[in-house]
């Protein structure tokens, strides 16, 4: 799914319909510092929509992990997508905090993981 509008990126459902964005803004501020991310914006989307894991830190941070996405030097790497959920007008809505190529799987509890 993608939006009309220039001010997201992209946006998305989740496993559990819940619509996810990524704002160009916050992709701007952070593609100085994770410039591979800029070629994996399609695997960023595929990632939130279909998960290998998903986990939850202590600052209710969703973290999705997706493995055989990488290509190159982060062939191995799983994608790793960092969502915030709020509600905003009765409805939860999820924004992307950012993204990048990670080489394991972090620390969390575990909200959901592929069988």
């Amino acid at each position: 799914m993608s939006t009309g509008s220039t001010r997201f990126l992209f946006e998305v459902e989740d496993k559990e319909g819940i619509i996810v964005r990524l704002d160009r803004r916050t992709f701007d501020r952070h593609l100085p510092y994770r410039p591979e991310i800029a070629d994996y914006v399609e695997e960023a989307k595929a990632t939130i929509e279909d998960p290998d894991v998903i986990l939850v830190d202590d600052d209710n941070c969703h973290h999705y992990y997706r493995i055989g996405l990488g290509r190159g030097k982060f062939e191995k790497c799983y994608v790793q997508v960092l969502v915030y959920y709020h509600s905003r007008g009765g409805r939860v809505e999820g924004r992307v905090a950012t993204y990048w190529l990670a080489r394991r799987i972090g620390k969390g509890q575990i909200k959901w993981m592929r069988s």
